[in-house]
């Protein structure tokens, strides 16, 4: 085993060094915690230590087996829906999906993604950001954003039309199809498919291999590769109010 130097953990996640790789990995994924501003400051700031950490060269983050699924939207959308806070709940997780995003995409840390179980699409969106992707074989992608009339979260259409073109992005995005880990990697919206019990240490040993090159090398690889991405802030900005347009109309129409 790899000596760890850095530790950290809280209700949120766990985050650890394994030599120049900094492993990440969530306890929890809900829009719950993304609502919370205090949550949200805790992986921010954690991502700004590993940023200023000269011994470090990739990220990995890697989700729980047991993350926001369908079912799991629809109970959480219902209740926000009937709440007095209606805006500021959404404007908070809009916010936070934007800046870890962000951050992300800016760093010169390699980010690499590794999930499982299922997810819906603004948490897939996220590992979009990253540079490399694994996902184990278990891993599903919903999309329960359409059932209630919402375009999804998380500049999910902005990387599916860079990867796909504007064609299969608005079929995928208008289906309501679980999307498996196989379909994922044969669009090559992830980079690979592993055993669920392989996940940690495929993630591991993918890192190490991609952060085998110089810091210098790294850096302006991903900074020139990232170049395309440069309008990611205005995209995100244009997302948030038409889906905030989308979710104001709902309210009216409760009103009504």
């Amino acid at each position: 085993m790899m000596k760890q130097t850095i530790e950290q953990e809280n209700e949120l996640f766990k985050g650890r060094q394994f030599t120049s790789v900094a492993l990440v990995t969530f306890k929890t994924v809900s829009m719950e915690w993304l609502s919370s501003l205090e949550k949200k400051e805790k992986l921010l700031s954690y991502f700004d230590q590993l940023a200023h950490n000269t011994s470090i060269k990739s990220v990995i983050v890697q989700s729980p087996n047991e993350s926001l699924d369908k079912k799991g939207f629809f109970e959480q959308f219902e209740a926000w829906s009937n709440s007095k806070i209606y805006d500021d709940v959404f404007y908070r997780i809009f916010r936070a999906f934007d800046q870890i995003m962000l951050r992300i995409i800016n760093s010169k840390k390699l980010f690499i993604s590794a999930q499982s179980g299922k997810v819906i699409f603004p948490f897939f969106g996220l590992s979009l950001a990253c540079d490399h992707r694994i996902a184990a074989d278990n891993f599903i992608v919903q999309n329960p954003e359409g059932m209630v009339g919402l375009a999804p979260k998380g500049a999910v259409a902005f990387f599916l039309t860079r990867a796909l073109g504007p064609s299969k992005t608005m079929e995928l995005l208008l289906s309501q199809k679980d999307i498996g880990a196989y379909e994922l990697l044969r669009l090559k919206l992830v980079d690979s498919v592993v055993p669920f019990n392989k996940l940690r240490h495929s993630a591991l040993e993918r890192a190490n291999k991609l952060t085998s090159h110089p810091d210098t090398e790294l850096a302006g690889v991903k900074k020139l590769v990232n170049y395309s991405m440069k309008d990611l802030a205005d995209y995100l900005e244009y997302e948030d109010e038409q889906i905030f347009r989308t979710l104001s109309s709902f309210k009216r129409n409760k009103r009504a």
